[in-house]
């Protein structure tokens, strides 16, 4: 059946493990990509109709038409393609310069020019109209494979290997280019939407925490009172140390205020206003001292594009 730009379709998702051993015995053996520091996004081949969708299906063909139309010009209408929006500077992946092509989007061409965005695919679930999610990973690579050998920047064929000793170079190495860690798939698995098959590894210091309160104004918070969810409920683990006055008034536009002030407890206590669960990305030591983090976190980022049910729970002390 001809899918439509506004047919939903269901990402296949990854669950978190420790190591790269941990990700081994795939159903027909493990392959493994560089997990990207980007946007997770679908490539909707149809011509002048080509599309861009994120994984919660908001479209974002205007913020980046020069991605649209190197998807309409190489590769076939009626294709489905699943991959990473990125953009690159001074060698590293940006994650702010891709924020910010979101929030210029009435400037999107003069974006395009100075802050030009790359489509790293790693999936192909449809083919000029034949729907290939039934199929092994291995099958739809091969077949990923033959549509990428003509194309040219901005799309790219996201690496693959299935040698460990390769995977645990690409996360030792890759790590300062701006890739926070591998994505591990088994050959043989079909692509599930809403399924955790594939497994991820991350940088043991870069995990994803809910924020749940700040202290200091909304508008531009001071600090971060962090979570896990835990069997359906967020549980607190800690806070972060100083945001900074920049990072805060960015955040700031992100976070929205849900309830009053509350009084926080320990050696730094503070009023915090309670806010929208919202991911953020932090750096922190995650050695975990009696269900707690062992210190404060480094706020990294937002991640507003994660639903808090996504951030893996606290598995140990």
């Amino acid at each position: 059946m001809r899918h439509t730009r506004d047919e939903p379709v269901e990402l296949a998702l990854a669950r978190p493990v420790r190591t790269i051993a941990e990700a081994q015995g795939l159903p027909g053996g493990t392959a493994w990509e560089p997990k990207w520091d980007g946007m997770r996004v679908l490539a909707l081949a149809d011509g002048a109709a080509t599309a861009l969708r994120s994984r919660h299906a908001e479209d974002l063909t205007a913020a980046f038409p020069e991605v649209v139309a190197a998807v309409a010009a190489q590769v076939p209408a009626g294709s489905v393609l699943d991959g990473e929006l990125v953009v690159r500077r001074s060698g590293r992946l940006d994650f702010g310069a891709l924020q910010h092509r979101l929030a210029t989007r009435r400037t999107a061409g003069y974006a395009a020019r100075h802050a030009p965005a790359e489509y790293l695919a790693f999936d192909v679930l449809r083919r000029e109209e034949t729907d290939l999610r039934d199929r092994p990973f291995l099958d739809r690579r091969m077949g990923l494979e033959e549509l990428a050998a003509g194309w040219s920047a901005p799309l790219t064929l996201s690496p693959l290997t299935g040698d460990p000793d390769t995977a645990a170079r690409w996360f030792r190495d890759l790590a300062g280019t701006g890739v926070d860690g591998l994505v591990a798939k088994g050959l043989e698995q079909p692509y599930r939407g809403g399924a955790r098959d594939w497994l991820k590894v991350k940088h043991r210091s870069v995990v994803d925490l809910v924020a749940t309160a700040v202290t200091g104004p909304v508008e531009q918070p001071h600090a971060l009172l962090l979570a896990l969810p835990v069997d359906g409920q967020l549980v607190p683990v800690g806070r972060s140390r100083p945001v900074g006055a920049v990072a805060g008034l960015a955040l700031g536009r992100v976070l929205a205020p849900a309830g009053s002030a509350v009084a926080t407890s320990g050696p730094s206590s503070a009023v915090a206003t309670e806010i929208a669960p919202l991911v953020v990305e932090v750096s922190a030591d995650v050695r975990w001292s009696r269900g707690a983090l062992a210190g404060p976190a480094q706020f990294l980022r937002a991640r507003p594009e994660l639903h808090p049910t996504e951030v893996a729970g606290a598995t140990g002390s």
